[in-house]
């Protein structure tokens, strides 16, 4: 007999699309860099502990995965340079 384990609290992820309040609060960090994310939160207007939080953290999340993803294309575009064929097939392609 299978159980799936019984889970506590609240389940992960709100469902609320905050990819512009993402950009806002990223824009906002850029220009005042000494500024820390629950500053820009505040200052963005919210006041409610649980939306500063779930933003701070979807926050985490968006930073992490941009250098993820900046990291993949200094990569892929050092072995481009590494690679005159591989360089010459990309300009031939675009």
């Amino acid at each position: 007999m299978l159980h799936s384990p019984i889970r506590r609290g609240r389940p992960k992820g709100t469902g609320i699309d905050d990819s512009d309040r993402m950009a806002r609060l990223d824009e906002l960090l850029r220009v005042h860099p000494e500024m820390r994310p629950t500053t820009a939160i505040r200052m963005m207007g919210y006041s409610n502990p649980s939306a500063i939080r779930r933003l701070r953290d979807k926050y985490k999340v968006f930073t992490l995965r941009t250098r993820i993803e900046l990291t993949k294309d200094i990569r892929a575009s050092a072995s481009v340079a590494a690679d005159p064929a591989l360089a010459a097939q990309q300009q031939t392609c675009r």
